[in-house]
């Protein structure tokens, strides 16, 4: 059976101080592995129940937005239900399965950033690292996947945090992406139509859609708008905040800085446990389909559940001491912060090569990050997004 939380209880789950959202999840995880909110909602906090409703597919379907009252063209990757969702990860993957083609790219980028953030500390005192290297990396390699000019990432970035923005703000879960931002939706159709006329197109992720097929039918501009957005909010905006929350941890634990200085073979694990310690993506929504048992609780077809990938990733019955970060674990990738199963994200290859190459570029360019006094913590406010709006730091150059 699942609790009935009060509205009080309830609260402290969507806190936008995450220390406060880990606490309250803590609690609710040694009470029982899911919980009912005040709204009817059931919300999954244990490790079992998160990771075997993740991988049950074909019980569960959906995500924050009701995709029943969506018209299929507006249903995201996320959303759309087997076995049409794998037909539209298939063309994800064709163009991402590659991702390491681009290491070069991103490495130049990395470089070009780091010393524009080291100059801008020289000048300044300190610099925004989020402003410097988290947010334009992973804007700059998705407008390459996605054939963009390279003249408009900066244009592409504020979109995307608008976009977050407006998502968080909006009075209902069922405005389409493209409704919500009519600029940025306009900007990718004048691309995909240019793509769809084009005798010889590039090779990038918006022409391989105008190529695909779903059920024999060619998509329509509006639906691989859709996916583009997705594409371009999942793939940006939880990157930078992969690669924000692992420069948090470098720039407050001086030793962590130093170890990974030495060592530089020691950053893809340092990377596993930020993703599991401060997941970027803090929830999934999904709707049941189909009868399921999660870790014990019976869920039947019509509930809505709120998988927390964020306290999942912090239960002691899977990791001793989860709330300290340590590189050195078992079970390394055991997180969910990528979720788990057939509905992986195809993107997370990708993600673990930008903040991997940053690390390594920041370490051989820096010699020590600090904090100011005057420093404060500027989480995301968007709830199920967790990473640092700002990050402004002292920089000492090698």
């Amino acid at each position: 059976m699942a609790d009935d939380l009060s509205p009080a209880a309830a609260q402290h789950l969507f806190s936008r101080d995450p220390g406060e959202r880990y606490a309250a999840f803590a609690e609710l995880r040694g009470a029982c592995p899911m919980h009912r909110l005040p709204g009817g909602e059931l919300f999954a906090v244990s490790h079992a129940a998160n990771s075997e409703g993740i991988r049950a597919v074909e019980h569960f379907s959906g995500t924050f937005s009701d995709s029943g009252a969506l018209p299929q063209e507006d249903i995201i990757l996320a959303g759309i239900p087997e076995p049409k969702h794998s037909e539209m990860r298939r063309i994800f993957l064709s163009a991402l399965t590659d991702f390491t083609r681009h290491e070069s790219f991103i490495r130049e980028v990395s470089e070009r950033l780091v010393d524009e953030t080291i100059a801008a500390a020289a000048r300044d005192g300190t610099a925004d690292l989020m402003e410097g290297l988290a947010r334009p990396l992973p804007s700059t390699v998705i407008a390459r996947l996605l054939g963009l000019p390279m003249d408009d990432v900066g244009q592409f970035a504020r979109w995307t945090d608008e976009l977050l923005e407006r998502q968080g703000a909006a009075t209902s879960n069922n405005t389409a992406l493209v409704d919500l931002h009519p600029d940025f939706a306009n900007y990718l159709g004048g691309h995909i139509v240019a793509r769809r006329d084009s005798a010889n197109p590039p090779d990038d992720v918006i022409t391989r859609f105008t190529r695909a097929a779903l059920e024999g039918e060619p998509m329509s501009v509006r639906a691989i708008q859709t996916q583009m957005i997705f594409f371009v909010v999942a793939g940006n905006g939880t990157t930078r905040d992969l690669i924000g929350n692992l420069l948090v941890y470098m720039t407050r634990d001086p030793a962590l800085f130093r170890r990974l200085d030495r060592d530089r073979a020691a950053i893809p694990a340092v990377i596993e446990e930020v993703l599991r310690i401060d997941s970027p993506v803090q929830m999934l929504a999904r709707n049941c389909v189909a009868p399921i048992t999660l870790d014990g609780v019976a869920i039947a077809p019509g509930q809505r559940v709120l998988f927390s990938i964020a306290s999942a990733n912090r239960d002691g019955a899977v990791w001793a001491e989860p709330d300290t970060l340590r590189p050195d674990r078992d079970k390394a990738r055991a997180h969910l912060a990528f979720g788990a199963g057939p509905h992986i994200c195809p993107a997370a290859g990708l993600a673990r090569l930008e903040a991997r190459i940053a690390a390594e570029v920041l370490l051989d360019r820096v010699a020590a990050l600090e904090l100011p006094p005057d420093h404060m913590p500027d989480p995301n406010p968007v709830v199920w997004a967790n990473g640092p709006q700002t990050f402004r730091v002292r920089v000492t150059a090698k």
